[in-house]
């Protein structure tokens, strides 16, 4: 029986196949192939993190890399594991960990700022001004004064002001006016 699809005949007794030759059914790239899969999975999982601890810098990196050093030398008396291990480590792109280490590295510092700011402003707050830094007191004493003085609520107004503005079409119409007949616009 004849079949045709858009216009090439086939047959029923053709068998094709889509795979990569010599590829074996259910062996994924990248294993090893001499494990189990529990075991290779942990030993992919830990070489991950032993290249992020590699690149990892700032405050608790040497604490990293000895925790996940201790977890990796632990479980390499398994030969079936240390042979994945190495197998995984091999191919780790240490150029894509160092980004993240870096990007990581700047999350934690903004992160430990803002806690130290926060603190420092409670610090103020209960008396105990010797424990903020010189930054926060300034921050917190201007905004005490400005409380004080009324001008937090000018302040607070003149947005008021300036957000209904903007959203006034006709406020809109009028600035690209202007703006063309200074000649940017």
């Amino acid at each position: 029986m004849e079949h045709t699809l858009k216009g090439v005949p086939s047959s029923n007794d053709e068998l094709s196949h889509f795979g990569v030759k010599g590829m074996h059914w259910g062996v994924r790239r990248g294993d090893h192939p001499d494990v189990s899969r529990s075991t290779n999975r942990e030993a992919r999982k830990d070489a991950v993190e032993f290249a992020r601890a590699k690149q990892f810098y700032g405050k608790g990196a040497g604490t990293r890399r000895k925790l996940i050093k201790a977890t990796v030398e632990g479980k390499s008396k398994s030969v079936a594991y240390k042979k994945a291990f190495d197998h995984h480590l091999a191919q780790q792109d240490s150029s894509k960990h160092a980004a993240k280490a870096k990007s990581e590295r700047k999350r934690k510092n903004v992160t430990a700022s803002a806690g130290r700011g926060i603190r420092g402003t409670r610090h103020i707050l209960n008396g105990n001004a010797q424990y903020a830094s010189a930054a926060t007191a300034i921050v917190v004493g201007g905004a005490l004064y400005a409380h004080k003085a009324g001008i937090d609520k000018v302040i607070l107004n003149a947005g008021k002001t300036a957000y209904s503005k903007a959203t006034d079409p006709d406020n809109h119409r009028a600035a690209k006016q202007m703006l063309k007949d200074m000649g940017i616009g």
